[in-house]
């Protein structure tokens, strides 16, 4: 059966892989609902914060690492983390349609969006066709697949230098494009023998039969074809929720609209995190606003089959659970 053909019927589709996303998963799984998490990388924002000092009860942290605790205990919990992008939100009856741009759809009876950005793309057209096939967001993520590989990494400043630290060490040989004649990140890439530099370069294009075969990279008028197995972009973060724009509203700040409880204007569709109309942008408040639309779904997907009993508190010792997902 091909990908395009895949429905998977869960309760509830988290969309996004920040601290607000994970968090809504790890009490929705933890509730016993099949929970999906669909986003382009794992962490998000989070990844660009070196050292979180200020989060509650937790020593001194790496951004990425904290929200890698949280995903574990999502995941230990039953939920699933699908690395892919939605492209498509839909209603039928009383339930969601979730497309995403490798061709999964998913029906659920509850969404949560905590997709307050998503990485920004290189902007090529060949884009959409290879992204989970060669062509990733998440170095972290996706890095060790191509261990003793050739690959391309798209980035600058301190992402860039994360990424050429995390990247070097394990593939055989690393082109780093940088869109800037001068970034700190160029003299770090220098430190390592199997790294090769491109400043002012560009992507413009991506080949492949099914997979990434090869980049094209371009300056003024100069252009090179790179034989890469993969292709990293770590260029910072945008918003990107036109599949959302139908069934919420957006205020001045274009952020989405949603009550104390997280619930937007769609019944059975939940904001968390930076995407939604909280007062302040901090990672235990995005963690806390996931959690908080998590518990409204728990008590939406209860009354949907018809359990009166209100989730209020989520107390006490849970037994894990095991799911298997066609994933």
């Amino acid at each position: 059966m091909g990908v395009e053909e895949i429905v998977e019927e869960v309760d509830v589709v988290v969309i996004g892989g920040g601290i607000a996303g994970l968090s809504a998963a790890l009490y929705t799984a933890r509730q016993g609902l099949r929970t999906v998490v669909v986003s382009i990388d794992v962490g998000g924002q989070l990844t660009y914060a070196s050292l979180i000092e200020n989060y509650p009860g937790v020593e001194p942290v790496k951004g990425l690492d904290l929200a890698m605790r949280v995903q574990k205990q999502a995941m230990d919990f039953g939920a699933q983390v699908v690395i892919d992008e939605v492209v498509k939100l839909s209603r039928e009856g009383s339930s969601f349609v979730i497309e995403t741009g490798r061709g999964w759809k998913f029906k659920s009876l509850a969404v949560i969006a905590a997709c307050g950005k998503a990485p920004r793309r290189l902007g090529v057209d060949a884009e959409e066709r290879f992204v989970g096939k060669g062509l990733s967001y998440c170095v972290v993520c996706d890095g060790p697949l191509y261990r003793g590989r050739e690959v391309a990494l798209v980035s600058f400043g301190e992402k860039g230098v994360e990424g050429l630290e995390f990247l070097a060490p394990l593939v055989k040989k690393l082109h780093y494009i940088v869109p800037r004649e001068k970034d700190p990140s160029i003299e770090v890439a220098k430190r390592f023998s199997n790294v090769e530099v491109y400043p002012r370069y560009r992507v413009v294009d991506i080949y492949g039969e099914n997979r990434v075969e090869a980049a094209k990279i371009a300056r003024q008028n100069e252009e090179k074809i790179l034989k890469v197995d993969a292709v990293f972009v770590e260029m910072g973060f945008e918003t990107r929720i036109d599949f959302l724009k139908p069934y919420v509203d957006i205020n001045e700040k274009g952020e989405v609209v949603a009550d104390i409880y997280g619930q937007t204007r769609t019944p059975g569709l939940f904001a968390a995190g930076d995407l939604a109309s909280t007062p302040y942008k901090q990672a235990v408040i995005a963690a806390a606003s996931g959690v908080v639309a998590a518990l409204t779904a728990i008590n939406y997907v209860n009354k949907l089959r018809g359990i009166s009993k209100s989730i209020r508190a989520d107390w006490g010792k849970k037994r894990k659970a095991k799911r298997s997902f066609r994933l």
